[in-house]
């Protein structure tokens, strides 16, 4: 049995890292000075879901997208670059585009349910479109 959520991780940011617009972190790397609109990856959660004869898991990812505005909030820069990450990861219905990682197979990848916040901070205000998407994993 072996890590799955990790190398999951990587895939996601092998595939839309510097081929998006905006800059991708993963979660906890955001510098705190960054002035750019940006997309944070995060793990949510994994469970295991074991046959007989293979080590399986269900695990969620979130993108973050976090956009920033001086005066009035534009909800299309946010479904941009949403659009932008849904393009790369289902470019067919069926298939992912996902990085293959050694030791493990994604059989499946659905955005489920997405979030959408305002904030306002110091004269900014942040519009944040939060995307959970599940997957299917087979440990190889």
């Amino acid at each position: 049995m072996i890590n799955t959520m990790g190398k999951l991780m990587d895939s996601w940011q092998e595939l839309i890292d510097s081929t998006i617009s905006v800059p991708v972190y993963k979660e906890g790397s955001v510098p705190e000075d960054e002035k750019r609109n940006y997309v944070e990856l995060r793990a949510e959660g994994e469970t295991e879901n074991d046959t007989k004869h293979n080590f399986a898991s269900d695990a969620v990812v979130i993108t973050d997208i976090v956009t920033r505005f001086n005066l009035a909030i534009d909800r299309s820069v946010c479904e941009r670059i949403d659009g932008e990450i849904k393009a790369l990861i289902k470019s067919s219905p069926g298939i992912h585009n996902l990085i293959p990682q050694t030791g493990m197979q994604i059989l499946d990848v659905k955005p489920e349910t997405t979030t959408y916040f305002e904030e306002y901070e110091s004269g900014i205000k942040y519009y944040r479109k939060i995307v959970r998407y599940t997957h299917k994993i087979v440990q190889t």
